[in-house]
């Protein structure tokens, strides 16, 4: 047990040691630029039933997409650290960026795609769909949603958007 009473899990990454049960650490702090995750670590990060949905959602992008994920750091300033984007044949699926208890997505979807969309809205999550609607322009080329990923309707909805954007 950690002294906060955390049970403490650790893993050797180079010659640094992490504890992923301090709640005091965030994700940028506990893998800095020069120390690159794996998919296990994030899901270990994230922890609980989402650390679980983190892995089905990787399997998922490769078995039915064939997508790869593609582990890249960001010092942008909204969401800085390590994240995952998974893209095929120059399609993007999003970027997504582990949370303590959740993982949050970033996908662009284009107008072109809102027929489609709007077609899905009733099968989303009153929150996600609202999330949709509300978007706001990205570049003029689409909606910039950003959405939480926390349970299995959660992902449930990701996987509807992501077969939107298939479509193309």
């Amino acid at each position: 047990m950690h002294g906060n009473g955390v049970p403490v899990e650790a893993v050797a990454k180079a010659d640094t040691v992490l504890i992923w049960g301090d709640s005091q650490m965030e994700w940028k702090d506990l893998f800095p630029p020069e120390t690159k995750p794996e998919i296990q670590d994030m899901a270990i990060f994230i922890g609980g039933e989402a650390g679980n949905l983190w892995c089905v959602l990787v399997d998922y992008m490769e078995q039915t997409y064939r997508a790869k994920p593609k582990i890249t750091y960001s010092g942008c300033t909204g969401k800085p650290g390590w994240n995952v984007k998974f893209q095929k044949s120059g399609q993007s699926f999003g970027t997504f960026y582990p949370e303590k208890g959740s993982f949050s997505v970033l996908i662009v979807i284009s107008y072109k795609l809102d027929s489609q969309m709007q077609a899905i809205l009733p099968t989303l999550s009153p929150e996600i769909a609202e999330t949709y609607r509300q978007a706001g322009d990205f570049m003029k080329n689409g909606k910039w949603i950003m959405f939480r990923i926390k349970d299995a309707a959660d992902l449930e909805d990701y996987k509807r958007i992501a077969a939107v954007k298939m479509l193309r």
